[in-house]
């Protein structure tokens, strides 16, 4: 029977995207299923592309083909670092999404929300299964978006009951302390990165890579027993410093490992497996003592897998503005 044909695709706003109700535990589920396509063959996930446009700036495209439904994403975002300068945001993404059976358009989503929850949801994915499940403390160095995205989802994880907080700038962390607080959570506002990594259960590194805070941090001054999730690809730590963590992972070895396209601050030789691993049952703590990292470049297959989600239920509840072909 032939399909009707599309004569329409779904537009939604920022503001549109963060009005649709989404919980942690389905955006934690939507990683590990994306992943299980991935490690059955069924979804795909491809390398990054990167224009440059200047030594600063540059256009970057993250893409994924999920098969459940059968959806092609793609994320456009030009990252200006400059543009704080001028008070604008350093990126602003954007997600189209096609069907992958007739390669039609369905959807043009605002992809800011997407980028800073999918970032946190993958972290939380890895924490619920690699972290100690009594973590009650979060550490971050870097108080922006990602920080507040991270602070958000773990929260329903586990049972946070004080955040650990560094920022280049102290108003920024305490802008931030303000916002845990608002969540009943005991806050610190640390002097030093160092302060985090010797305290918190789970820390979270974001730090830009234009940062001076860059190749500062040491892997041998995480307490025992810690989770990291290097969410900046580990470029705000010294690499080498980080073998003498007990257990470092990436997302996708095929991508981030040994003769992979996307570059991360440590020596692909010596990671212990990816994020797919974990997903098939294969890679889980060993012991409680263990020093954990994950380290993640975040191909685009998890935009497409929670942007489709996200078009899904927009498509169901009348959100969004409806735009002819």
């Amino acid at each position: 029977m032939m399909k009707q044909k599309r004569t329409s695709f779904l537009y939604l706003s920022r503001k549109d995207v963060a009005s649709v109700p989404i919980v942690t535990a389905e955006l934690i589920s939507e990683v590990g299923r994306c992943l299980a396509e991935v490690a059955e063959g069924e979804a795909i996930q491809f390398p990054s592309h990167i224009m440059p446009v200047s030594e600063t700036s540059r256009f970057v495209v993250k893409s994924g083909l999920i098969r459940n439904p059968s959806i092609c994403g793609v994320k456009w975002f030009g990252y200006f670092p400059r543009n704080s300068e001028i008070n604008l945001p350093d990126f602003h993404p954007m997600i189209m999404l096609n069907e992958a059976e007739q390669g039609m358009p369905v959807a043009i989503l605002d992809g800011t929300w997407i980028s800073e929850i999918r970032t946190a949801a993958i972290s939380a994915f890895a924490a619920k299964h690699l972290a100690l499940p009594t973590s009650s403390s979060l550490g971050f160095v870097a108080c922006g978006a990602q920080a507040l995205a991270h602070l958000n989802i773990l929260k329903d994880v586990f049972c946070i009951k004080k955040i650990f907080a560094y920022s280049r700038r102290v108003a920024t962390a305490s802008e931030f302390c303000r916002k845990a607080e608002a969540m009943e959570l005991t806050t610190e506002i640390c002097v030093s990165p160092q302060a985090v990594l010797e305290q918190a259960s789970i820390i979270i590194t974001s730090v830009p890579q234009a940062s001076e805070t860059n190749l500062q941090l040491r892997g041998d001054a995480v307490a025992s027993g810690t989770f990291i999730s290097m969410v900046d690809r580990g470029y705000s730590w010294n690499s080498e410093s980080l073998l003498s963590l007990d257990v470092v992972i990436t997302d996708d070895m095929s991508l981030s490992g040994p003769g992979g396209m996307e570059e991360i601050n440590f020596d692909a030789q010596h990671l212990a497996g990816d994020l797919i691993a974990v997903a098939r049952g294969e890679l889980a703590r060993r012991a409680y003592s263990d020093r954990i990292a994950l380290i993640f470049s975040g191909p685009g297959i998890i935009d497409t897998a929670i942007a489709s989600l996200i078009y899904k239920r927009a498509s169901e509840m009348n959100i969004g503005v409806t735009m002819p072909l």
